[in-house]
């Protein structure tokens, strides 16, 4: 896959105002950080960062951020949204190291039909997501766990959910990611 660009316009950070006055020409502020980078304030065309969010890999994707005479290689940190339009407001984006390891949210997708579900028990999923670490280029578009052998009142915690090659996942306790609940007697 090609990996992808945004081109932003180097600008002077200011108060409110002049962010208003980039979002009413069409743009929208971003700020690029990172561990031994320099902070750069710019912006850049809303739909470019559409774009890249759109991806299957959501704000996991590890991307190009050319602005000035430097491109970097970075990731979405956080993205503000209008809470009524969904319009973007604002995006952090983050510098990430080839040889670093980065700390992510994966999607989990449940496959398969579980016994118990056969049985006449609801499959609940309990977790849509879950936190890995890994070099930015091991990271999976989507976890996938095989719920065939929960049977009736079984529960599957996030220590059954197979690793995936290069991650690790990161977790205090062993959550409940998915459980067949039996049907309700009458």
């Amino acid at each position: 896959m090609e990996k992808l660009e945004i081109k932003g316009d180097v600008r002077v950070p200011g108060k409110k105002g002049a962010s208003h006055k980039l979002r009413a020409a069409g743009r929208i502020p971003v700020v690029c950080y990172g561990r031994n980078t320099e902070t750069v304030s710019a912006s850049i065309d809303p739909a470019e960062l559409n774009k890249v969010l759109s991806t299957d890999f959501g704000p996991n994707i590890v991307f190009s951020f050319v602005c000035g005479d430097a491109a970097r290689d970075v990731m979405v940190k956080s993205v503000q949204r209008d809470p009524v339009s969904r319009r973007i407001l604002h995006a952090d984006f983050y510098c990430v190291d080839a040889d670093r390891k980065v700390t992510v949210r994966v999607p989990l997708s449940l496959t398969g039909k579980s016994v118990g579900v056969g049985k006449g028990g609801t499959l609940r999923k309990a977790a849509r997501e879950v936190v890995v670490s890994c070099l930015p280029k091991d990271i999976p578009v989507v976890i996938e766990f095989d719920v065939t052998p929960l049977d009736l009142k079984d529960r599957a915690q996030i220590s059954r959910v197979p690793v995936v090659s290069g991650c690790e996942y990161i977790y205090d306790n062993d959550y409940l990611v998915a459980e067949v609940i039996p049907p309700r007697a009458n």
